[in-house]
């Protein structure tokens, strides 16, 4: 099991922060960046090797992995990142993409034992749902039929829609279909949308089943109002566990 993290985006919703530093270098309560602290946790969870797609400010990632020496990085650089989206940053990285795999957005705040469960889960594909939280209005939704993952958009609404995190763990012939799927979209010049745009078209071909994370914590940093209230509450959350 590998793990690409995906690090090509702006960040243009941070303001000034991103002028200087990729938002991937926003530093949590504890002192790490969330760049570190994934890599930390998903280490600590026994993943040794990672691909790790960036846009602006890749030295910066390049030095703080420099801080994890008996870890295998693969940068791979996104030239045209302030004109696509990670579908293209996952078309640059498909030479790497040849294994069972954790994927997730570089933006994630998440605890240990979430990762630790996803790992020890029998199912070879799956993906992250929260149905006790409600439905974001500007984030990803997913859409689960039968405790399978059938659709992932930012724009459905339905009963059958829970709030979903880009953070899916794949066995490697269903990651190799989305990623066929990623090299159509991208031959056809559609590097504007999500990678989930391809995700969706093999939905019903291939098995992710979904996985609740009600009793866990992970949520994204997109502004600067999310990185004050993440911050905040991961650190309210480890700190609970330890009382």
């Amino acid at each position: 099991m590998k793990a690409i993290i995906f690090n090509s985006g702006l960040g243009k919703r941070m303001g000034d922060f991103t002028k200087e530093h990729h938002k991937s270098m926003s530093i949590l309560k504890n002192g790490e960046t969330i760049f570190e602290r994934q890599v930390r946790i998903l280490s600590e969870c026994g993943i040794t090797e990672f691909v790790i797609t960036t846009g602006p400010f890749k030295n910066q990632l390049e030095n703080k992995a420099k801080n994890f020496p008996d870890l295998t990085f693969h940068f791979v650089e996104n030239p045209i990142y302030d004109k696509t989206n990670y579908i293209y940053s996952m078309f640059l990285a498909s030479e790497y993409l040849n294994d069972d795999f954790l994927l997730l957005h570089g933006d994630l705040v998440f605890n240990k034992e979430l990762v630790e469960e996803i790992l020890a889960d029998k199912r070879e594909s799956i993906c992250l749902i929260n149905e006790a939280k409600a439905l974001p209005q500007k984030d990803f939704k997913g859409r689960a039929i039968d405790g399978k993952l059938r659709e992932v958009s930012i724009n459905i609404f339905d009963d059958d829609c829970y709030a979903f995190q880009p953070f899916y763990k794949l066995k490697k012939a269903d990651l190799l279909s989305w990623l066929e799927q990623v090299k159509k979209f991208i031959s056809e010049g559609n590097d504007g949308v999500y990678a989930e745009n391809a995700l969706n078209t093999i939905l019903d071909k291939i098995n992710i089943f979904i996985k609740s994370y009600k009793e866990h914590y992970i949520d994204e940093i997109d502004n600067l109002d999310d990185y004050e209230r993440v911050t905040k509450e991961i650190h309210e959350y480890e700190i609970g566990k330890k009382e």
